[in-house]
């Protein structure tokens, strides 16, 4: 099992996940991840049956040689924190043993909107990113050209229609951002399962 330390950042609280066998005084490349709805509130007990952290304790794990940082939104949404979700990416961010040339984004849902917006106030920050069912300021989608995007949707989604995505892809696209988008057919709002179950996606986000 991957060690984890419980943290807290001006009232956010996180898991910090470090890489397997990590070594003082070298640098990792980092996830960092925004939940969805369904996580928030102030027991990480809401975090059980993550197919990440599922996925973190596997002796194989994809995202074994990197940190992975969970932080837990104890409000409405991301946005009613916002000041301090910013100060935790710089603070993570800025750690010694971070490798700033691979910091990268994951987001499911409500944090697809909130891992968007977070690129778009700090762009210069990340290397990569995997949203899921997410959406955001499409029209501002050039701040965030230089990052590589994996995008999710499911076709059926209803809570989170898959125009979402499609409009953010479309728009990256013209900002000739290295991006794709996958729908899945026949799925509903649950894409991430399928997304992070994929080892390849996992694999691909600490690639440089």
């Amino acid at each position: 099992m991957a060690r984890c330390e419980k943290l807290e950042f001006k009232g956010i609280h996180y898991l910090f996940y470090y890489p397997k066998n990590y070594v003082e005084g070298k640098k990792y490349p980092v996830m960092f991840h925004l939940h969805g709805a369904g996580s928030r509130g102030t027991n990480f007990d809401n975090f059980k049956g993550s197919v990440i952290l599922n996925a973190l304790d596997r002796e194989d794990s994809a995202l074994s040689n990197g940190f992975c940082v969970f932080p837990q939104c104890h409000k409405e949404t991301w946005f009613d924190i916002w000041d301090n979700l910013l100060g935790l990416v710089k603070e993570i961010y800025n750690r010694k043993d971070v490798d700033k040339s691979n910091f990268n984004a994951s987001g499911i849902s409500m944090g697809g909107y909130g891992i968007y917006q977070v690129m778009m106030c700090l762009p210069e920050l990340f290397h990569k990113a995997i949203v899921c069912c997410g959406g955001g300021m499409y029209w501002n989608s050039g701040a965030i050209k230089n990052i590589k995007f994996r995008i999710f949707h499911g076709e059926q989604d209803t809570t989170v229609f898959p125009e979402e995505s499609r409009r953010m892809f479309a728009r990256l696209k013209e900002a000739c951002a290295d991006v794709t988008l996958t729908i899945y057919p026949e799925c509903d709002h649950n894409c991430w399962e399928a997304t992070y179950g994929n080892y390849d996606n996992l694999k691909w986000l600490f690639e440089k």
